[in-house]
């Protein structure tokens, strides 16, 4: 929680299984966090952005290789953290993925050495409110500490951490492009959709991952597409 939280080169078996991944619902999501946050840069890309309908689809930033085509057309990434969590609602092993917002709030529980610390020492409720706007989405909570029950930790004791780090793993330029044309209906090899990105070694090594701390709404259909979506 001290690192710097632009770095974007910072588990279960069943890993494009969308049933792993705990979805936020409205209102109160009690949950133990019983891994560090595993950090990796994300573009929201929209076929249509004048179309109020057109939610985006998310994919992973690949400039931490030297070009990203998105980045190349001046869309901004945003960083996103995964957790693996133990979801108190189904007493099971959960990813958890956040946006800043809700990282921050974590982090500043964190910090707070004298009253919490490590949040992986006691449960956290994360309210969602959809009405609340920016500032009001979420509310992260601390619950008293408690020490894990025997069966936390076996869930926590056979969590995947190398399925974590794998799906933080930055794409290539080429995974990239390969997406947007799949978002835009192109076939395999059609023309690019968009700028293709720069290749020589001097320009990759002039440009860095322009990214944005603003957060959006998590609405049902913004929903990460997790089906391949962070596979290298």
């Amino acid at each position: 929680y001290n690192d710097d939280v632009f770095g974007g080169d910072k588990g279960n078996k069943n890993t494009n299984n969308k049933d792993l991944f705990l979805r936020l619902k409205e209102g109160s999501n009690e949950l133990r966090l019983i891994t560090a946050p595993f950090q990796y840069l994300v573009h929201k890309y929209k076929k249509d952005p004048t179309n109020p309908k057109d939610f985006g689809q998310k994919i992973m930033c690949s400039q931490i290789h030297g070009s990203c085509p998105l980045c190349d057309a001046g869309d901004k990434a945003k960083p996103r953290w995964f957790y693996g969590v133990i979801s108190r609602e189904t007493g099971t092993y959960k990813i958890l993925d956040v946006s800043f917002s809700v990282f921050g709030d974590i982090r500043k529980l964190a910090r707070n050495t004298q009253r919490w610390g490590d949040p992986t020492k006691y449960d956290i409720d994360i309210v969602v409110d959809k009405n609340g706007g920016a500032t009001g989405y979420y509310t992260v909570q601390p619950i008293s500490k408690e020490a894990l029950s025997a069966a936390d930790q076996v869930i926590k004791d056979n969590v995947d951490l190398d399925d974590l780090k794998r799906r933080c793993t930055p794409i290539t330029a080429e995974k990239v492009q390969e997406k947007i044309n799949k978002v835009n209906g192109l076939a395999p090899g059609a023309a690019a959709a968009t700028p293709a990105a720069p290749t020589t070694k001097v320009a990759a090594a002039a440009k860095a991952p322009a990214v944005s701390m603003t957060d959006d709404e998590e609405l049902p259909e913004t929903f990460p597409d997790y089906d391949g979506a962070q596979t290298a």
